[in-house]
C-alpha cells in the first residue's frame, strides 16, 4: 500500500538543494529525453517531480533513478525552465541515504569508495577502486565481479586508462583534504 505524505514536499524543500524548482517543472520530458541513462530509470525526473508534488515518499526515496545521475548536465542544459535537475536528483539520493532508504546498495558502495579515493589521493586509482568495490560483498563475490569485468579492465589497461603502478596523491593533497573536511563540517552544520 502506498503512503501519501503531504508534509514530504516541505521536508524535501528544506533538505534538498534546488528542490523548490520542481514547482517550475512543466512536465515536458526534455530532462529524460536528453539523459544517457533514461532506459535504466524506473521513473524519469519529471515523474520524480510529480511524485514529489503528490507527496509519495516511498516511490521517490526507493527509486533507482535518483541514484543513476552521472552529472553530465544534459538535463540542465536542455530544460526550458532552467531547473537544476541534476542537483535535485543528487540531493534526493543523498537525502534517501540519510533517511536509510538506500535502494541501490552497490551504487552507495561505489560512491563511498570513489569519495575515499578522491580524499586519499585527489584522483582515482581505477584498479584500487575496482578492487575495493568488487570485494565489498566478500571474496567469492569479488572474484566473480572481477572476472565479469576482465575484458573492460584489459581494454582500459591497453588504452592507458588504468595503470599497473599505484596512483600517487596529487600535489596539494593536504590543502584538498582541508577543503573537503571544511565542506563536510558545513554540510553537518546545515
Amino acid at each position: 500500500m502506498l503512503r501519501y505524505e503531504p508534509e514530504f514536499l516541505k521536508e524535501v524543500f528544506q533538505n534538498v538543494d534546488y528542490a523548490e524548482e520542481i514547482q517550475k517543472c512543466m512536465q515536458c520530458g526534455m530532462c529524460a529525453g536528453s539523459c544517457p541513462l533514461k532506459h535504466h530509470m524506473d521513473y524519469p525526473p519529471r515523474q520524480i517531480f510529480a511524485l514529489l508534488r503528490a507527496g509519495n515518499l516511498e516511490k521517490v526515496l526507493n527509486s533507482k533513478s535518483i541514484f543513476l545521475c552521472t552529472s553530465c548536465y544534459s538535463c540542465i542544459v536542455r530544460c526550458p525552465r532552467g531547473i537544476h535537475v541534476m542537483d535535485i536528483m543528487h540531493g534526493l539520493a543523498h537525502y534517501a541515504i540519510k533517511k536509510g532508504k538506500i535502494s541501490r546498495k552497490k551504487t552507495a558502495t561505489f560512491g563511498k569508495e570513489f569519495w575515499n579515493q578522491v580524499y586519499m589521493r585527489g584522483r582515482i586509482d581505477e584498479k584500487d577502486l575496482s578492487r575495493r568495490y568488487f570485494f565489498s560483498d566478500g571474496f567469492m563475490e569479488g572474484i566473480r565481479n572481477a572476472l565479469s569485468m576482465l575484458d573492460m579492465g584489459l581494454i582500459m589497461l591497453f588504452h592507458g586508462r588504468m595503470k599497473l603502478l599505484p596512483e600517487r596523491p596529487i600535489k596539494g593533497i593536504k590543502e584538498l583534504r582541508t577543503m573537503l573536511d571544511k565542506a563536510s563540517q558545513m554540510e553537518e552544520g546545515r
